[in-house]
């Protein structure tokens, strides 16, 4: 009689990143931004826009315009009409995370596909439209010229009857998920989250969810977004949350006592997601294991920082860590007065005197919105075969002894475990927990 028992590897549920696209201010794929992270280079640059006059808006982080026109590229021709510079970037960064996650990836059934994105919020009305549009009036004396320019007008002042299709299409905020799901062939579970880093947060969730539950076989993450809108620079600009640029590109100094606000940001960063188990089966490396992620209210919502503090805490405890146990710390460091002081008591709290080093990506690329939490993510196997921390670029005054915080060059240390934090400007905050990937 056979009393073997069928035996599963524990790890073959584990939730793993195969593939990895980005397309950023610091270039287009991780190692790119690991370089630019690495030697602390920001990629922020003097605001431009061809249709934005300001002087209020400094710098800015700006996705190189050769990187633009690539992303532009990477959309079928005929798809291009219903998307924008950053739902392209997405596309890019998507495909890219494919190509990265092996050719296996591509005999996975389309229905068996999930697609979750992360957008930032885009209905306001484009400015860059509407001038490209009074230009035209101006040079071009057809009627249909001056049609075109009505039709827009009346869109700004909520003429429905007269809107443009194609403009409606571009300002809907599952934009992003329509363009790649269509370019790239995802034909099963898909949901759509909006506005800053809390939507990149509950995209991980939903995903790790569905391939927990066998609901698909790979789900795409994708976080894309950009703050380069007249309406959204100026809200950020009222709210106190900018940078007066005194210091040029060093202008975002995380947590350090001479901060005066952050610099906005765009791009779009990509991760292929799969149980480990189906990853080692068509042969995929798996570069880095996603434990989980957490989201909740957080100070403007009226919960202080010590309290908020528990969720990074509880999500540890959940996966048998501690803060003494943690490799590494990457912070959120918007750079401004009142979210950095919030979230250095935040790490008073979490830390204690666990002596694990805290750094931040954030002066090198600025404030990504709903890619940012993927960007770091991206940037884990890095970590993990580097073996360093990089520093916080420009941090001199830190806020306090208490938090080992990383400055002036890489810090070496075995790195088994990442926790990054986020916070938004809407109220809420959260973190995710990375570790290195088992291999067999």
């Amino acid at each position: 009689m056979n009393t073997d028992i069928p035996t599963t590897n524990p790890f073959d549920d584990a939730i793993v990143v195969t593939g990895i696209g980005a397309v950023l201010p610091t270039g287009r794929g991780p190692q790119a931004l690991w370089s630019a992270w690495r030697d602390a280079r920001p990629a922020l640059s003097p605001y431009r826009d061809p249709y934005v006059r300001t002087r209020k808006i400094t710098h800015f982080g700006h996705v190189p315009d050769e990187l633009q026109e690539q992303s532009r590229e990477s959309v079928p021709h005929k798809l291009r009409k219903f998307g924008t510079p950053f739902t392209f970037e997405a596309v890019l960064a998507a495909q890219d995370a494919m190509d990265a996650a092996g050719e296996g990836w591509q005999s996975i059934p389309e229905e068996r596909r999930g697609l979750y994105v992360a957008q930032d919020d885009s209905t306001e009305l484009s400015a860059a439209a509407f001038h490209k549009a009074l230009d035209k009036a101006r040079s071009d004396p057809s009627a249909q010229a001056g049609v075109d320019l009505q039709r827009l007008v009346a869109e700004a002042f909520g003429n429905a009857a007269t809107f443009n299709p194609f403009t409606v299409i571009r300002a809907l905020n599952n934009n992003t998920l329509a363009l790649i799901s269509i370019a790239q062939r995802f034909r099963g579970d898909c949901a759509a989250f909006v506005q800053d880093a809390g939507a990149a947060l509950g995209a991980l969730q939903r995903a790790a969810f569905t391939l927990r539950q066998g609901e698909c076989d790979t789900a795409l993450v994708v976080g894309a977004g950009s703050f380069n809108e007249p309406l959204k620079l100026a809200a950020q600009y009222r709210a106190g949350h900018l940078s007066a640029g005194g210091r040029g590109g060093a202008a975002l100094r995380s947590f350090d006592a001479e901060r005066d606000g952050t610099v906005l940001a765009e791009g779009a960063v990509a991760l292929v997601l799969e149980r480990a188990g189906d990853a080692a089966r068509r042969g995929a490396r798996p570069l880095v294991e996603i434990l989980g992620a957490t989201l909740r209210p957080a100070v403007e919502g009226g919960i202080g920082p010590s309290a908020l503090a528990e969720g990074p805490r509880d999500l540890l405890a959940a996966h048998g860590l501690t803060p003494d146990t943690l490799g590494a710390v990457l912070a959120d460091g918007k750079g401004t007065v009142r979210h950095d002081a919030a979230e250095a008591e935040l790490l008073r709290a979490l830390l204690k005197d666990s002596g694990v080093p805290v750094t931040s990506l954030r002066p090198v690329t600025g404030t990504l919105g709903a890619a940012g939490p993927l960007a770091e993510l991206a940037l884990a196997p890095a970590l993990f075969e580097a073996d360093e921390l990089p520093p916080i670029a420009h941090l001199r005054t830190p806020p306090d002894d208490a938090t080992d915080f990383v400055m002036g060059a890489p810090r070496k240390r075995r790195i088994d475990s990442v926790l990054s934090l986020h916070s938004t400007f809407n109220g809420f905050a959260g973190a995710v927990l990375a570790q290195r990937p088992h291999t067999s």
